[in-house]
């Protein structure tokens, strides 16, 4: 072997290794390009869907305040007394009017009838003629200040039986003359006028009903015709005014059942 024949064969060696060298540095810078790109700062979070939804709100300004301006005074509208809510007529005086009996009544009541007070207020308006015809009387219980009776009403027969509680009852009259005795019964047992006794129709039904005749009781005086008798339906009932002497008594029967009478 030549003396530089190992020197040289050393120099291959040497590229080679100088070739490995700056591969590997070629290498390197490669894989420092990619550690950059895996450690890039990630993108911010996406938001929620509330803070998507979520409107910006612009702050409201405050406005300024401003200073109170005094309104101006308006004009005065004259106003008449007429339509001025202020002006209050003056009340008229009140008149008493004057109302004739039976003015809104189309039968008129009967004169001898208007002494019983408020005699429309009370019975209304007539709805019949008034009837003079014969009513004959009889009190029951003790008197003065009677409180039952019984009246019969020729016009209709009938007897109409007035309670002590002022509740009444009608009744068919069916006492015949020359038929009937005057006295149908004397359940006191002495003379017929001693003690007085109720007679003919009113005897007659006195003793045909012994609840009646409890509830009636005994009499005083005789049976006896009005002097003078005014009889006339009205709306709420019969009136009849019954004048003996110098005594007027006005009996109402009314239609709901109930009686009362009034004494002048």
């Amino acid at each position: 072997m030549y003396p530089n024949q190992k020197r040289w064969t050393h120099l291959p060696k040497a590229g080679l290794v100088l070739t490995l060298l700056l591969a590997w540095m070629l290498l390197a810078g490669c894989g420092s390009g990619r550690d950059e790109e895996a450690t890039a700062t990630p993108p911010p979070p996406s938001p929620t869907p509330q803070e998507q939804l979520a409107p910006t709100v612009a702050p409201t300004p405050i406005p300024p305040t401003a200073a109170p301006v005094a309104p101006e005074s308006p004009l005065p509208t004259p106003q008449s007394a007429a339509t001025s809510p202020l002006a209050t007529p003056a009340a008229s005086p009140l008149v008493p009017v004057q109302v004739d009996n039976g003015a809104d009544c189309d039968i008129e009541p009967h004169l001898d009838l208007a002494g019983y007070p408020n005699l429309e207020a009370q019975m209304g308006c007539p709805v019949d003629a008034a009837s003079l015809a014969p009513v004959a009387i009889q009190e029951f219980g003790e008197g003065p200040q009677f409180d039952r009776f019984m009246l019969w009403f020729s016009t209709s027969n009938q007897i109409y039986v007035l309670y002590a509680d002022h509740t009444w009852q009608q009744f068919a009259d069916t006492w015949q003359e020359d038929v009937d005795p005057t006295f149908s019964c004397n359940p006191l047992g002495g003379e017929p006028d001693s003690p007085p006794l109720p007679r003919r129709g009113f005897g007659k039904l006195w003793c045909s009903d012994p609840q009646l005749q409890e509830a009636m009781g005994t009499v005083v005086k005789e049976e006896r015709l009005c002097q003078h008798s005014v009889t006339q339906p009205f709306g709420s009932g019969l009136l009849l005014a019954c004048f003996e002497d110098a005594t007027i008594r006005y009996f109402r029967i009314l239609n709901d059942g109930t009686w009362d009478v009034l004494v002048q």
